[in-house]
């Protein structure tokens, strides 16, 4: 269609064309009319529905248009379904004369009518602006010309029926006008066909009418749009969370349960009465598969109608049509199903469904693809599960590829059709009809598992006979037999027989094994959580029950097990199969067929099926798994939900109001916490609040007294975060105690659970109700809610209920999964106990209960609480329950579903049956009863002013126990006659609800017990702290003859004298101090008292606790490898004088020290390796090559380590801690090796020590009078070195130790120092030197010494250890003296100072000159001899640094 074609006008329906051509208008028209005739059709499809299915399949969209448009139909229609035809028609009909109704201005025909109706004076532009103008409409007032009230009704039931076609045809007029073609040129002279030319690229300035309007104030067309809708103003994401999308409305309008709507995959359809019995067989045909008990199938069929046809959930079921799953014998009553069983047809039934559209889909696709084939047909017959409608799936996909359209049919699998050709196929089709049975034949032998079908036999061999098909295709006979082989594996795996027979085999006998792998072996001791299943040896899929299977899979995904799904004995049922393939024939051809015959099912089997169930078995595993370990999650949620709100003893236990509660808690207890205390009402409304510093101050215990005195509260609960909350509950209990003496009331102090209180504090939620309220009074206000209903607190925590621990492998389940269980607990319980339907409007806390209510849920409670909010007439409440229906607040579905979970209290105008469980479709049979135990005949109840007031009677006056006496057996028995249905327990239903309506169901709230609140406070269980255990432990205070300790989880601890040592001691002090971290032994453990008797001897900790705290192995668990694997490491430990570590890291090897020397030997000098330590499990070691044949050996300290195998979180080394290997190589052994490298690439460092004597004495021989040093290897002690020096040629040689640290050298001498470079070392030594020689005051002079001095290092008599590399460098000197700890005079110096020292600093008699050279004065000897200096011995002295000062003066530095 072109775009002149394509264009429309405003005026086919209301108005005058202008200038449209009439064909345009006309082919218009014709469209319009079959748009519309298509909507109205596709409305009508959605309104118009069956009276027998009662008007419950209304169209989804009709739904959402009936609940939206209602506000604005009348006036739209008036003003656009009439055309002026229409009004022509009418006018001719009634003789009335109707003024059209013009909803915007038209324009005219021509040029020539705009200036005849154009006043005189006005311009094209004054019409231009009055395009749009509504002056016209003005008079037609609310009538819109005359016509409304004679055609009122007529206009409403066409806009129901049509309002699709009318938003069309609005919309379509709502976009930009489109140019029309003008007819005549509006400037004499001009041509027609210039005019039309000019138009198309000009028109005629009408396209911009809109804005010389707008810029007048006048309001244009295009300006008059409709009211923006919500998700044209806020993103998709914000309107699914507050769950206000089209989608929502659906499901918010629509008369289905809304958790039915939503279950995954399946719309909520009813079944009809023949898939309902098939689902019947269905279910038994399942639970027989895995060996469960078959459910009675006269119960199980009308509980599916119930589901699936009235659209009815369990917790109806359960409670009003328990009949029909009831056994009657006389008074005995047995149920045939229970809760647990519903919520299982549930679930299957939602599995059905998606089994029957799955099959319904294969069988339009064979109906589309023209597939007739009855082998199909009789399959998805005898199929009952989705794995066998998936094998017909791939069958079909094999067989009919060529017939399928892959893109557009879903059930294509990846490499199902593979290589299979179908051309080559039929070529080879006689050739494979000789070659093996068919793979009918054969899965019709595995099935059935007798040898119905035998292959041919074939006097040829198999090369003859393909020798018969080669040709083009064929090169040769082996490429036939090739491809023939190949086809006919293909087939057999794809075969829905086969592989149904072979997926039995396996659900029957399949067999898990596990095995370690090399990082499993070493990483899974016999404490880990994954040692019960470290090695299973052929454990039966029928064993797994629990979810231990979770656990396998995490750990293989972990890379440390490896799993394996088998059949116990693979190959005898491989050769098993063979028996139903092969021939009998012994002949040699026929031994050559089924040799050939025998790859086929390798091939098909081995290499395609097996692994294809394996697979299957793994998920079919899993998803077992993971339901159990759900079911638990709701039943541990289930019973934390069924508990009744706390009741004193001061309190009336049929009181219908919850208990004022003040909860306190200083949360983690320390010296900086402040004490909150929160007060909640009867009504659960947070009143008031106080903050106390500290419960020991009498002041404050007096503000606490006060505070409950005025509260006046029934129970007082204690929460906290750790063990200080014991002291906490001992100090409120001596408060509260003060108060009964005071007022005698009995208030009850007590501490339960508080994982809710702990989420919420700090939630969305929380902030949002209580924003000023810092966290810990929110965590105040959530435990008191908790006390007074615990249900309705766990409903408020909504989607963050997944973040409570039900289980220790609930992470393992699927979230989806999960939250769906935990809703189904409160589902369970809160239908169990009712609601009150106008405390839930009235608190927006209690509404968070209603959407788990039978048939509602979060966007139908929604929609509930504010149609009742919004029904201002009515007080914003509900009177009576039938109201819910009568003022349209639910539709009827939803309401039978939820009315009697409803709780409706009686008042001046209620029903009292309104206030109990009994449903509204039994409220006559309550009266009935009611009338027959008051005696009352119909006359009688004629008198009474209500239906239900004898009932209220009966109840009020305790004449409810009336009902006993009633025969409930032949009331239900002449019921069933008449309605044809059973109410034997519907009845007893009524009598119970009679005699104690809406009865709690709940068990009595208890306080938490002592093991309860020690685990919520230390979060230690029985598997991790318990008698035997061994723990460390911190000594706080010694006494006589105890030691007070405290654990990890702040339980205190005592060990007694006798229990610190094996022998006998004087005190505790000589083996603990205070401050001291050891690891003792639990004796005894008391959880009411949080405290221990401990021991920390030595024959107690020898014996371990590792049997104590490793989990049973499993039944299979393989003791014998296992076993065998552990000798296996012991031997190559012994052997290696180390355990093997599994440490990743370039440079770790797993090698002795031997083998690392050995493996350095050919290296550079600094290369390193990691290795294991011979000094345990938890110390690696460095090894590092200093000079050939020298290497040092670091000791690595590991600690918070996982296992024995694994790297240590902390790793220290010489007092310094690193999170790493390679911050610790980097930090630590790299610098040192970089500071090793500098001394020993200086001039002054000699390899050998010996060599470096030796040079220092061929020094001082030449030059007496020079002090020489260098710097060498510590031999003795690898990673040192030595300084060695001498002071002259009479002088002995003197060493000193240096030791290397990663950012310093440390000198050992007399006194240690810390050097940064070798300059600083130096001058160090020099220093060291200098202070030696400096003059001591003393009475005489010290007596010569001539031994040898060592100074610091392992060989000085102080014991200070070495280090150094050395260099050495001599001066002319004269003879020194032997340098002693005091300065030693002089004798013969040619000048002298009254303390016998030279006048500058230095060694006796001489001076430090430059470069570090040791100066003196003159020698003795000839003048020739030359000083520090080069110059003769007559020369000066030089000038001194630093003087020394005589005795008792201090010496000055510059």
């Amino acid at each position: 269609m072109s775009d002149d074609e394509d264009r429309r006008n405003y005026s086919d329906e209301e108005g005058e064309d202008v200038g449209f051509d009439d064909s345009d208008r006309d082919d218009d028209d014709s469209e319009e009319e079959e748009d519309d005739e298509e909507e109205i059709k596709r409305v009508r499809d959605g309104f118009i529905v069956d009276d027998d299915e009662d008007e419950e399949d209304e169209e989804d969209e009709e739904i959402v248009r009936r609940s939206s448009k209602k506000k604005k139909r009348r006036k739209e229609v008036i003003e656009e379904d009439l055309d002026d035809e229409d009004l022509d028609l009418m006018e001719e009909n009634t003789g009335v004369k109707i003024k059209r109704p013009e909803r915007f201005k038209r324009l005219k025909k021509r040029r020539q009518e705009d200036e005849e109706e154009r006043p005189s004076g006005s311009s094209r532009h004054d019409s231009l602006h009055k395009i749009f103008d509504d002056d016209d409409d003005e008079d037609m007032g609310d009538g819109q010309g005359g016509y409304e009230d004679e055609m009122d009704t007529f206009i409403d039931d066409d806009e129901e029926e049509d309002e699709d076609a009318v938003d069309n045809r609005r919309d379509r007029r709502e976009k930009a006008p489109v140019k029309p073609r003008a007819r005549r040129a509006p400037i004499e002279g001009l041509s027609e066909e210039v005019w039309g030319e000019w138009y198309e690229v000009f028109g005629d300035g009408d396209d911009y009418a809109y804005a010389l309007g707008k810029e007048n104030g006048e309001e244009s067309y295009r300006d008059m749009k409709e009211p923006p809708r919500l998700k044209d103003v806020f993103e998709p994401g914000v309107l699914a969370e507050r769950m206000m999308t089209d989608t929502d409305e659906i499901i918010r309008v629509k008369d289905v349960p809304e958790r039915m709507q939503l279950r995954r995959g399946v719309q909520a359809d009813k079944l009809t009465d023949f898939e309902i019995e098939e689902e019947t067989l269905w279910i038994n045909e399942n639970r027989r598969s895995v060996d469960q008990p078959l459910l009675p199938t006269a119960s199980v069929t009308p509980v599916l109608k119930f589901m699936s046809q009235e659209m009815l959930e369990v917790p109806f079921i359960e409670t009003h049509r328990r009949d029909y799953f009831t056994r009657v014998d006389g008074q005995n009553l047995t149920q045939l199903l229970s809760r647990d069983d519903l919520w299982y047809i549930y679930d299957l039934d939602l599995k059905f469904r998606s089994f029957l559209e799955r099959r319904k889909a294969i069988r339009e696709l064979m109906e589309r693809k023209n597939i007739n084939d009855e082998y199909i047909d009789d399959s998805l017959l005898k199929a009952i599960k989705l794995e066998e409608l998936g094998d017909i799936s791939d069958y079909l996909n094999l067989r009919y590829s060529k017939r399928l359209d892959t893109r557009r049919d879903a059930y294509k699998r990846p490499g199902s059709g593979g290589a299979y050709d179908l051309l080559k196929r039929e070529q080879l089709s006689d050739f494979i009809k000789d070659f093996a049975l068919s793979a009918r034949e054969f899965g019709t032998n595995v099935l059935e598992g007798n040898k119905r079908h035998y292959p041919d036999d074939v006097n040829m061999s198999p090369e003859e006979l393909a020798s018969n098909y080669v040709g083009p295709t064929f090169a040769t006979a082996d490429r036939v037999i090739s491809i023939a082989i190949s086809m006919i594996a293909q087939e057999i795996s794809v075969d829905p027989q086969v592989r149904k027979a072979i997926r039995s085999k396996y659900e029957i006998t399949a067999c898990v094994t596990v095995t370690p792998t090399e990082k499993g072996a070493t990483t899974i001791d016999e404490l880990h959580p994954y040692y019960p299943f470290k090695r299973l040896a052929q454990k039966s899929v029928r064993d797994f029950h629990d979810g231990q299977f979770l656990q396998i899979l995490r750990a293989q995904s972990e890379g440390l097990v490896k799993v394996e799904i088998k059949l116990p004995e693979e190959k005898r049922y491989l050769v098993s199969l063979e028996d139903y393939f092969l021939t009998d024939n012994y002949s040699e051809s026929a031994q050559r067929w089924n040799d050939l015959r025998r790859k086929i099912l390798s091939l098909a089997l081995k290499d395609s099926v097996f692994g294809l169930m394996e697979r299957y078995m793994s998920e079919k595993l899993r998803t077992q798994a993971e339901e159990w370990v759900a079911k638990k999650c709701q039943t541990s949620l289930e019973e934390k939900l069924n508990v009744a709100p706390f009741v004193s003893r001061s309190m009336r236990s049929d009181r219908q109001y919850p208990p004022r509660v003040v909860a306190i808690s200083h949360g983690p207890g320390s010296s900086k916490d402040a004490i909150q205390v929160a007060y909640v009402d009867d009504n659960g409304k947070f009143s008031d609040h106080m903050k106390i510093d500290s419960l020991r101050e009498p002041r404050s215990q007096k503000d606490l007294v006060d505070f409950l005195d005025n509260r006046r509260p029934d129970v007082v609960v204690v929460g906290g975060f750790n063990v200080m909350t014991r002291r906490l509950m001992e100090q409120v209990e001596k408060v509260v105690g003060d108060l009964r003496e005071l007022r005698g009331d009995d208030v009850t102090v007590i501490m339960t659970n508080d994982e809710a209180a702990r989420l919420y504090q700090n939630s969305k939620r929380a902030l949002e109700e209580y924003p000023e309220a810092n966290p810990l009074t929110r965590y105040c206000i959530s435990l008191a809610k908790l006390i007074q209903n615990p249900m309705n607190e766990y409903a408020a925590l909504g989607n963050d209920l997944i973040n409570i621990r039900q289980h220790s492998l609930q992470h393992l389940v699927g979230e989806d999964r999960l939250r769906e269980l935990l809703d189904r607990a409160l589902i369970n319980v809160i239908n169990s106990v009712g609601i009150d339907i106008n405390e839930v409007v009235a608190s927006p806390y209690k509404a968070h209960m209603l959407k788990y209510i039978c048939g509602l849920g979060p966007r139908k409670a929604q929609a509930l609480i504010k149609n009742i909010e919004s029904d201002d007439q009515n007080g914003a409440s509900l009177d009576k329950r039938g109201d819910l229906v009568i003022r349209k607040l639910l539709t009827w579905n939803i309401f039978m579903n939820c009315c009697s979970f409803l709780r409706v209290r009686t008042n001046m105008n209620g029903d009292v049956l309104d206030d109990t469980r009994i449903h509204q479709e039994d409220y006559n049979l309550a009266r009935k009863m009611a009338a027959d135990a008051l005696e009352i005949d119909e006359e009688g109840l004629e008198e009474y002013e209500n239906a239900s007031q004898h009932v209220e009677e009966l109840m009020r006056d305790d004449g409810a126990e009336k009902l006993n006496e009633l025969l409930l057996e032949d009331y239900a028995h002449q019921l069933e006659m008449i309605q044809h249905k059973p109410k034997r327990m519907t009845l007893e239903t009524i009598k119970v609800e009679l005699q104690h309506p809406f009865r709690d169901p709940r068990k009595t709230f208890e306080r938490a017990s002592p093991d309860a609140v020690f685990t919520m406070l230390t979060g230690e269980t029985d598997q991790t702290l318990k008698e035997g255990f061994i723990v460390p432990a911190l000594v706080t205070k010694i006494r006589d003859r105890t030691a007070t300790c405290r654990l990890d989880s702040g339980v205190d601890g005592v060990i007694a004298i006798q229990n610190v040592a094996d022998q006998k001691i004087g005190a505790i002090t000589d083996v603990l101090s205070e401050g001291q971290t050891l690891q003792v032994k639990i004796l005894r453990l008391d959880k009411e008292k949080f405290f221990a008797d401990l021991s920390c001897k030595e024959s107690e900790l020898r014996q371990g606790d590792t049997k104590l705290r490793m989990l049973q192995p499993d039944r299979m668990f393989d003791q014998f490898e296992e076993e065998k694997a552990r000798n296996q490491i012991n031997t190559k430990v012994k052997k290696n004088n180390f355990l093997a570590r599994k440490i990743n890291h370039p440079l770790f090897k797993n090698m002795t020290a031997d083998e690392a020397i050995k493996f350095l030997a050919d290296k550079g000098r600094g290369v390193h390796v990691i290795r294991p330590s011979t000094r345990g499990v938890d110390h690696l070691a460095v090894t590092v090559k200093l000079a050939d044949d020298f290497y040092k050996h670091f000791d690595i300290l590991e600690t918070d380590k996982k296992d024995d195998y694994s790297l240590g979180k902390t790793l220290k080394i010489d007092n310094n801690t690193y999170s790493d290997l390679d911050e610790l190589l980097v930090s630590h052994i790299e610098s040192i090796i970089s500071k090793m490298e500098t001394l020993m690439t200086s001039p002054k460092y000699k390899e050998n020590a010996a060599d470096l004597k030796q040079s220092l004495e061929t020094a001082t021989k030449a030059k007496p009078g020079a002090a020489v040093y260098g710097f060498t290897l510590d031999r003795k002690h690898a990673g040192y070195f030595l300084l060695i020096y001498k002071l002259g040629g009479n002088q002995p040689i003197h060493e000193m130790g240096i030791k290397v640290l990663p950012e310093t050298y440390i000198l050992k001498g007399q006194s240690s120092k810390e050097c940064k470079d070798i300059t600083s070392l130096t001058n160090s030594f020099k220093e060291m030197m200098m202070q030696m020689s400096r003059p001591k005051p003393a009475p005489a002079p010290m007596p010569s010494n001539r031994s040898t001095v060592h100074m610091g290092g392992p060989h000085s008599h102080s014991g200070m250890h070495p280090s150094a590399m050395g260099s050495h460098h001599y001066v002319p000197h004269q003879a020194q003296p032997h340098m002693t700890h005091q300065p030693i005079p002089m004798q013969g110096a040619p000048w002298g100072t009254p303390w016998h020292g030279a006048p500058w600093t230095g060694a006796p008699g001489g001076h430090m000159g430059q470069g570090g050279h040791m100066t003196g004065p003159p020698s003795h000897g000839g003048p020739g001899t030359h000083d520090g200096y080069g110059s003769r011995s007559s020369r000066a002295p030089p000038t001194p640094r630093r003087f020394m000062p005589p005795p008792g003066q201090q010496q000055p530095y510059y």
